[in-house]
């Protein structure tokens, strides 16, 4: 029997061999949940993550640079972003493959076939598509634009989560800080509210000063157990901000180091440049503009007509008979004058999206720029201002045990310095702010070196 007879069982055979099977891969919410619930810091592939970062879990201290690694670690939006980057690639890959040829098959029946002559008439024809104009070179530029924008968006969501992580724990340092203050005032103003209260008896001073250092006390305790709630919001934001349940920080040193560490800030020029530059976000809308100018090139290219060309093959009634077809369409309707125009506008669209993202970055560099230069101004002068009161204080205590003053003096001293310690707490808590919100206009931390923060945060996890 001719070859062309097992030439759609050849065919069929090899696309069938080439195929992928489907594999099924459920989605439970009670399992989920229970692998959310089950995350902890002793985690065994966090372990090998952490070390081949440079930052081994044996550690004594959990700091901001181990927590945001244990956050690219666990993640849910960057397993979705590098979900979303690794479809891009496929994507990539898909379009620059070559679109696969057609066969057809048209068996025919001659009913009035003569003696002894087959009446089978049987037909095969293989379509090869041909792409003019560069069609795949713009298909697979698209698309390769459009898989580093995924990856640029990978590293936008890596810088999101590390913000995130840093404002959570600089806000946990912040409520322990405050808590820590207002326990250390409480006994001075028990002891302030016990002098008065003796002066009162005495006859020494009014009724009215008495209620006052009461309230005073009250509002202390008020103060302080407000404190305790915000540390306990605060661990559980930097939880969620890591990725792991709250139990998980059970028994776990957190360390603030480096977050009260004024950083000396970039010149005003140099951190518009590095932002409204390198920013990730803005890097990824550029490359969103660079797909909507190949994907324009390949609406261009679609304008002109289709081509397919194979050969053909026809046996009938017992005799071979080969052919060549060649086939295009027509450009009579339209010249694919719409889908330019579209692509067109999506170009003009990419672009104003990215002038108008730089624009925004630009305002938002000058702002957490002059946030932080005010907030290092404000803690200077706090700090200046406890020299002053810590040497008052002192002066009040000699003067106290000479006999010169009243303990009530030297304890509303004592109160005055606690008070001090309370404002250079929050204007150390304003310059942490300051800096994370000047860190996240930048993209870029300024006591953590660029490339290892995005080679962590581009590494899939698990």
């Amino acid at each position: 029997m001719p070859l062309p007879r097992f030439l759609p069982v050849a065919l069929a055979t090899g696309f069938f061999a080439g195929c992928t099977t489907y594999q099924p891969k459920d989605l439970n919410p009670a399992t989920s949940q229970a692998q959310l619930e089950s995350r902890t810091l002793a985690d065994s592939g966090l372990a090998r993550f952490l070390s081949a970062h440079g930052a081994p879990a044996a550690a004594v201290e959990w700091d901001l640079h181990r927590l945001t690694l244990t956050a690219f670690y666990f993640s849910p939006e960057l397993d979705l972003a590098r979900a979303q980057l690794a479809e891009a690639q496929a994507k990539a890959r898909t379009a620059a493959a070559r679109p696969n040829p057609s066969l057809n098959f048209t068996p025919g029946y001659n009913t009035d076939a003569t003696g002894g002559v087959s009446p089978w008439i049987l037909g095969y024809a293989l379509d090869l598509p041909l792409e003019l104009a560069g069609q795949r070179t713009y298909r697979t530029a698209e698309a390769k634009a459009q898989a580093e924008a995924a990856r640029l968006h990978l590293a936008s969501a890596a810088w999101l989560t590390r913000t995130t992580v840093r404002r959570a724990l600089t806000e946990l340092h912040a409520a322990e800080g405050a808590a820590l203050v207002w326990r250390e005032q409480q006994p001075l103003l028990v002891q302030a509210a016990k002098i008065v209260d003796a002066q009162v008896k005495a006859g020494d001073v009014s009724p009215l000063e008495a209620a006052q250092s009461r309230i005073a006390l009250n509002r202390a305790e008020l103060a302080a157990r407000e404190a305790d709630r915000s540390v306990a919001l605060a661990r559980s934001r930097l939880a969620e901000a890591v990725g792991v349940p709250l139990f998980a920080f059970a028994g776990v040193n957190l360390s603030f180091a480096g977050l009260s560490t004024p950083v000396a800030p970039l010149a005003p020029a140099e951190a518009r440049r590095l932002a409204a530059q390198n920013r990730a976000d803005l890097l990824a809308a550029l490359a969103d503009y660079a797909a909507s100018q190949s994907a324009l090139q390949g609406e261009i290219a679609r304008q002109y007509p289709e081509l397919t060309f194979g050969p053909g093959y026809q046996l009938d009634q017992g005799e071979g008979k080969w052919s060549l077809s060649l086939g295009l369409s027509l450009p009579i309707f339209h010249q694919n004058q719409g889908p330019i125009a579209a692509a067109q506008a999506r170009r003009e669209s990419a672009a104003a999206k990215f002038v108008s993202l730089q624009h925004r970055i630009l305002a938002e560099v000058d702002r957490a720029s002059a946030a932080y230069s005010s907030a290092l101004g404000d803690l200077e002068t706090v700090n200046a201002m406890r020299s002053s009161l810590t040497q008052q204080a002192k002066t009040v205590l000699v003067q106290q045990t000479a006999g010169e003053t009243s303990r009530l003096d030297l304890t509303r001293a004592q109160l005055e310095l606690a008070d001090n310690a309370r404002a250079e707490l929050e204007a150390r808590s304003r310059v942490e702010q300051a800096l994370t919100a000047f860190e996240d206009a930048l993209q870029r931390p300024l006591a953590w070196p660029e490339d290892a923060w995005r080679r962590a945060a581009l590494t899939t996890a698990n």
